[in-house]
C-alpha cells in the first residue's frame, strides 16, 4: 500500500546566538585653532553611529564613530562659554560561534560612561565605554508533512505553530530643515554653541513595500548674546517629520521594528529684515532602521500511526524565534536636584541634560519591570560678580514597567529609553527641579523548540496484534495523554473515547480506569 504525502515547506528565522561586550574608544581631542585655550571642561557627550556590521570568520565586525561635543571654559573673560565638535572612528569584533556571512547580524549599542581629562590648555584626553549587544539571525527551511494519505485508519496528531519570519530590513538618510526667528523683544545671538535633537517615533505603518514612519524632533540649542547679565540663553523647538523606507516583500498589516537617530546637526545663523543676528537655520541628518516581521501561523504533524499497517517516521527538530510582543510606555520622573555645597548659588539654570541607563529588567506577571537610572548634567551660571558657568552630575534612580500579555520568567527583552523632553527650573539658590519625560520600548520573544513529523513510510507490515487481551483495563497514570494510550494498544482515541462513554478528552485524569478494546476486522 503506498502513502501519499502532503509537504510544505516552512521558512523559519532563528537566533543562532547572542553577546555583549564593552568596546573602549581612546583618543585625544585638539582645540581648533579657532577656539580659545581650555581652562575647564563643563561637559561632553558623545553620540555613537554605526556605519556598517558585517559577519567575517565567526565575528561581527561593527565599524562607527562617535561624534562628541564639547563645552567648556576658558580664560577669556569676554566670552563664558565655548563648544568644540570632534569625532573618533573605531572598529571593534563581536565573537561568536558558529555564524557565518549568510546570516542577518544585529548590533545594539549604548555609552555607558565617558571620562575626559585636560592634557594642556590645547588638548584633552577622552575615554568612552560602548555597550555592544550583538546578534546574529539565520533562516532556515524545511519540508514538513501536513497530511498522510493512502491508509484509511492513519491516526494524525496535529498542532497550530505561530512565528515570525523576517521579511527585510533596511536603513535610509533624510535631511530635515527648519528655519526659526527669535521674538522682537529677544537680544541678537552672538554665536551658537551647540544644538542637539532626539527623534520620537509617533507612528509606524507597513505598506506595499514600504515602510511609513512619523514623528517629531525635539530640539535643544545653547546660544550667546552680548547681554552682560543675562548672556546664555537655551531654546526648544519640537519640528515634525515624515519619512519612509523602502522594503521589498512587506505588506499591510505586517508588524515592524524602527529606529530613528539623529547623526548630525547643522545651524547656520542669518540676519533678520532688521540686520539683526535673529534668524537661524538648522539641518538635521536622520537615519532610519527598520525591520519588518510577518505573523506566521501553519498546522503541522506531529506524530502518526496506523493501528493496522506499521509505519517508519521520521522526525525533525524545528527550532524559531517567536515574538511575544511589542510596547511601550512613558512615565514622569520628577526629581529635586542639590547642587554641591563647596559650588556657588545659582544665578540661572541653562540647561539640564539627561541619558537614561537600564541596569535591570524582569519578567513577571506581564509586565516587564525595568530598574536604572538617569545621568543627570546640570549646566547653571554662578551668581557671582564673574558669572561663572558650573556643571555638576547626579544619578536619579528610577524603576518603570512596560505590559505585555504572555511575558514570564522564561523569555528574554530587548529594553530601550529615551527621554522625550526635559522640564526644569531653579526652586531656590541651592536646588533644581527637574521632570523627565522617559519612554521605555520593550521588545520580548522567546525560542521554541518542537518534533515535527518530515517524512512517513509504510513498511509494508502488518501490525501483529494477536497476544493481546480482547479487553485491556488500563490505569491513567502522570503524564499519560489518550494519543499516546491509543497508539500504545492500537487503537484511536475516538474508540476509548466511545468505549468509555467519555465526552471529552479533559475529563481523563491521573487515577482513573478505561477500557481498551481489541477490535477484529473479518474479510469474507
Amino acid at each position: 500500500m503506498s502513502v501519499g504525502l502532503v509537504k510544505e515547506n516552512l521558512r523559519l528565522d532563528r537566533m543562532i546566538g547572542s553577546e555583549n561586550i564593552q568596546a573602549l574608544v581612546e583618543s585625544d581631542i585638539v582645540v581648533p585653532d579657532s577656539k580659545p585655550d581650555i581652562h575647564n571642561i563643563l561637559s561632553a557627550e558623545g553620540k555613537v553611529n554605526i556605519s556598517d556590521k558585517e559577519i567575517i570568520q565567526g565575528k561581527i565586525v561593527v565599524d562607527g564613530s562617535v561624534n562628541y561635543k564639547v563645552l567648556y571654559t576658558s580664560n577669556d573673560p569676554d566670552k563664558l562659554l565655548h563648544s568644540m565638535n570632534a569625532s573618533t572612528s573605531f572598529t571593534q569584533n563581536i565573537e561568536m560561534d558558529n555564524i557565518d556571512s549568510m546570516m542577518v547580524p544585529e548590533v545594539n549599542h549604548n555609552i555607558e560612561h565617558i571620562d575626559f581629562g585636560i592634557m594642556n590648555e590645547r588638548k584633552l584626553s577622552i575615554q568612552t565605554v560602548i555597550n555592544l549587544s550583538g546578534k546574529v539571525f539565520k533562516t532556515e527551511e524545511i519540508d514538513i508533512v501536513q497530511e498522510v494519505e493512502g491508509i484509511d485508519d492513519v491516526q494524525a496528531l496535529k498542532d497550530n505553530i505561530s512565528y515570525d519570519n523576517l521579511v527585510g530590513n533596511n536603513s535610509s538618510q533624510t535631511v530635515i530643515r527648519e528655519s526659526f526667528e527669535l521674538a522682537e523683544d529677544n537680544a541678537e545671538i552672538a554665536e551658537i554653541l551647540e544644538a542637539n535633537a532626539n527623534a520620537v517615533v509617533t507612528e509606524k505603518k507597513v505598506t506595499d513595500n514600504k515602510v511609513i514612519i512619523g514623528g517629531n524632533l525635539n530640539l535643544n540649542m545653547i546660544y550667546t548674546t552680548e547681554e552682560p547679565r543675562n548672556p546664555i540663553h537655551e531654546v526648544k523647538h519640537e519640528i515634525p517629520f515624515n519619512h519612509f523606507i523602502e522594503v521589498p516583500r512587506a505588506e499591510n498589516n505586517m508588524d515592524c521594528k524602527v529606529e530613528v537617530n539623529v547623526n548630525e546637526i547643522f545651524t547656520d545663523l542669518k540676519q533678520d529684515l532688521n540686520e539683526e543676528n535673529k534668524v537661524y537655520d538648522v539641518e538635521a541628518v536622520l537615519k532610519a532602521n527598520v525591520m519588518v516581521h510577518n505573523n506566521v501561523e501553519k498546522e503541522v504533524l506531529l506524530d502518526a500511526y496506523s493501528p493496522s499497517r506499521k509505519l517508519n517516521l521520521q522526525t525533525s527538530k524545528l527550532k524559531f524565534l517567536k515574538s511575544i510582543g511589542r510596547n511601550s510606555s512613558n512615565a514622569v520622573i520628577k526629581e529635586t536636584i542639590d547642587t554641591p555645597s563647596e559650588y556657588p548659588s545659582i544665578f540661572k539654570v541653562v540647561t539640564v541634560k539627561a541619558r537614561p541607563m537600564v541596569t535591570d529588567y524582569k519578567l513577571i506577571d506581564n509586565k516587564n519591570i525595568i530598574e536604572g537610572f538617569i545621568d543627570t548634567n546640570v549646566l547653571y551660571m554662578a551668581d557671582n560678580e564673574e558669572m561663572e558657568v558650573y556643571s555638576y552630575n547626579q544619578e536619579i534612580p528610577f524603576r518603570h514597567y512596560v505590559e505585555m500579555e504572555g511575558m514570564n520568567e522564561e523569555m528574554t527583552a530587548d529594553v530601550k529609553l529615551d527621554i522625550d523632553n526635559i522640564d526644569y527650573v531653579a526652586i531656590n539658590s541651592k536646588q533644581v527641579e527637574a521632570k523627565f519625560n522617559l519612554h521605555a520600548y520593550s521588545e520580548v520573544s522567546k525560542e521554541h523548540e518542537m518534533e515535527v513529523l518530515v517524512n512517513v513510510e509504510d513498511l509494508g507490515e502488518v501490525t501483529e496484534d494477536d497476544n493481546r487481551a480482547s479487553i485491556t483495563v488500563y490505569f491513567v497514570q502522570e503524564g499519560d495523554g489518550l494519543w499516546d494510550i491509543a497508539k500504545r494498544y492500537n487503537t484511536t482515541v475516538k474508540e476509548i473515547l466511545d468505549t468509555n462513554d467519555i465526552a471529552n478528552l479533559e475529563e481523563v485524569n491521573p487515577g482513573d480506569k478505561i477500557i481498551i478494546q481489541k477490535n477484529y476486522e473479518y474479510k469474507f
